[in-house]
């Protein structure tokens, strides 16, 4: 299990580095033939509105998984460990409700869209392969919320070399 995990890890990371680098170099390359040579790059807007669907998505369980969520703890000095387990015990499970919803819902939203056969304006680049990322994406992050749940030591992310 662990080296599908670190598999999965590791192709997020991926995805995310590789949008967010495609998006610089796109943008840098839009606005230099842009104001320089009078020649932007045609539907610059839609590929790194495209990249920036994976950027987010890959991203929500990347977090989940690290337990990098934010979390405000100005009052848990004032509760017992007991009142603190029950409320992050709650607390997950109204996330991983969340999260399975948002993706039922991404999964509905990507099937409507293949059926329409949705593309974007200018480049008619189909969305719902992105979209049922999205869904995919979504599906995962409720995946490492109910494993939290369930174990949390299974979920503990793994020391990087930055620890």
């Amino acid at each position: 299990m662990r080296i599908l995990d670190r598999a999965v890890t590791a192709l997020l990371r991926a995805i995310v580095v590789i949008s967010l680098c495609g998006m610089s170099l796109l943008t840098v390359a839009d606005a230099t033939g842009r104001y320089l040579l009078n020649r932007p790059i045609m539907g610059t807007v839609e590929m790194v509105e495209l990249l920036m669907v994976a950027v987010i998505f890959a991203s929500i369980p990347l977090v989940t998984r690290a337990r990098g969520h934010i979390t405000v703890d100005s009052f848990s000095h004032l509760f017992s460990p007991a009142t603190l387990r029950a409320q992050d015990c709650v607390a997950g499970l109204l996330a991983l409700t969340v999260s399975a919803c948002l993706a039922w819902v991404a999964l509905r939203k990507a099937q409507s869209t293949a059926d329409y056969g949705d593309m974007t304006p200018m480049l008619n680049i189909p969305l719902a392969p992105f979209v049922y990322a999205m869904a995919v994406l979504l599906a995962l992050d409720a995946a490492y919320r109910l494993a939290a749940l369930v174990g949390p030591a299974a979920t503990q992310p793994e020391p990087t070399q930055d620890d």
